[in-house]
């Protein structure tokens, strides 16, 4: 299983990431510890569940899960707080449980338990095929995915580059993305989406941020986001 952990505060992290390794240490948990960061995680990861802290810095836990609806309508979320107050506001988002700080051990095994069934119930997002038709013009021209290298936007128009070549279509990169998301690709920068099955190299980039180097001698070193550095990390555990 797959956990995310929303709070800004380390220690608290640290002490819920501590409790969830002493029920299960299979559990790989990942760590956010802001809503962009963590937005970004929920949209590029598979994960089986979600703990959020109620209060951060700069929104709520309950806007957030708002946000992850958006994204991924049956991710379980569990609330992790110091406060009971916000108990209505929590199941009113679908929230699969409600754990108080300073966090008990049972209480996180109770949680999981409630996570594992609800994930139970929730099926796997697959690719949806391996190929993928691209409107050029009046005509739809049907491609292999794995043989994208990358996607940018150009101009008003979205091009791929493969490994046939170069393509160019009216269809937006937001279209492509959503179509692309289960089938291992990743949008590493506004103006980018890039399969990660063809990922060489992570290279130090500009202003302490890293660019990628794609396989089959695609020459172009394609830049990553701030944002989107620690899902990278994740992925390729760098």
């Amino acid at each position: 299983m797959k956990f995310l952990i929303v709070d800004d505060e380390r220690i608290a992290r640290s002490e819920l990431k501590y409790c969830i390794k002493e029920i299960d240490t299979n559990i790989a948990v990942f760590e956010a510890d802001n809503v962009d960061s963590a937005l970004e995680m929920v949209s590029n990861m598979e994960l089986d569940g979600a703990f959020l802290d109620v209060q951060l810095t700069e929104s709520s836990g309950v806007e957030l899960a708002e946000k992850i609806r958006l994204v991924k309508p049956d991710l379980p979320i569990v609330f992790a707080t110091a406060y009971d107050k916000y108990a209505i506001d929590a199941f009113a988002v679908n929230a699969v449980d409600y754990v108080l700080k300073p966090f008990r051990t049972d209480d996180i095994s109770r949680a999981i338990q409630r996570i594992t069934r609800n994930s139970s119930k929730t099926p796997v997002q697959t690719c949806p095929s391996d190929k993928l038709s691209v409107w050029m013009g009046e005509k739809a021209v049907v491609i292999n995915v794995n043989d994208i290298y990358y996607l940018t936007s150009n101009e008003r128009q979205t091009l791929l580059v493969t490994k046939k070549g170069e393509l160019s279509t009216n269809q937006s990169l937001d279209t492509m993305e959503k179509r692309l998301m289960t089938c291992g690709f990743m949008r590493v920068q506004r103006g980018y989406i890039v399969n990660l099955n063809h990922v060489a190299e992570i290279v130090p980039w500009f202003n302490n941020t890293y660019g990628i180097k794609l396989s089959g001698n695609v020459g172009d070193v394609i830049p990553v986001s701030r944002q989107k550095i620690s899902v990278l990390r994740e992925v390729f555990d760098f």
